[in-house]
This record gives structure tokens, sequence and C-alpha cells, in this order.
């Protein structure tokens, strides 16, 4: 993948400007922040409002691995020792635990259609 050379990242061949000159090897958001194009002639711009919902749906993909280890040392920490519901608590993470992977197998088809929703449209230019 190329490497933008004014912020130096890393994207998809997509991502960067179509053109020779100041333009070449320059990434769709430092071409923007630097005048080179408007917003309106990159149709890959995410802007603020689409990069905050592509990040929302990328954390309540992962959202569920955050959760399991910290459910787990509460009940370490505070709940095991707790007579009734020590057990009833540690019964529901074992299962929270083996149901996690497949609920996020399950989900995979929904998350890739709300990436794809999310994403720009692209007609990739001739010569790229």
């Amino acid at each position: 993948m190329p490497t933008c050379r004014h912020c130096g990242s890393t994207y998809p061949r997509e991502h960067f400007i179509h053109g020779n000159g100041p333009k070449t090897q320059v990434c769709v958001r430092c071409g923007v922040e630097q005048g080179l194009v408007s917003k309106e002639d990159v149709p890959v711009h995410f802007t603020k409002e689409l990069a905050n919902a592509r990040f929302s749906a990328v954390a309540r993909r992962y959202s569920i691995f955050l959760y399991i280890p910290f459910l787990w040392g509460l009940w370490l920490f505070t709940l095991s020792d707790v007579e009734p519901w020590g057990l009833f608590f540690l019964g529901l993470l074992v299962l929270l635990t083996l149901l996690a992977p497949v609920v996020f197998i399950y989900r995979g088809g929904r998350f890739s259609g709300d990436m794809a929703r999310l994403s720009p449209a692209y007609d990739r230019p001739k010569g790229h």
C-alpha cells in the first residue's frame, strides 16, 4: 500500500488523489486540508459524521470482547464470595463467554452491511 508523502500514513490506493505534480502520492485528507482538491472532488473523503458512524459500528462489534474480561474480574474480586448470586453470576458468565464468538460470527454480515453503507462509493480512475 502506498504512503502519503505529507502525513506518512498508509492507505489503500483509492484513498489517494489521482494526478501528477503536487497531487501525486497525497492522501485525500491531506489534499483537502492543504487545498489541493475540494471536498466535492474526492468521493472517498470521510466527513466527521461518517467517521464517527464507522467508529461506532466497530465499537458495537467488538465491545463484547471488552465487557467479558471486565465481568470476569468483577465476579472474581467481588461476587465469587456471595453465596447464591456468585454461582448464578458464574453460570451467566460461562454462558456469555461461550456465546460471544457465536454472536460475533452471526452478526458479521450485519457489520459488513453497515460498513458498506457507511463507505463512500468509489469508481477507480483509469491508471490506478
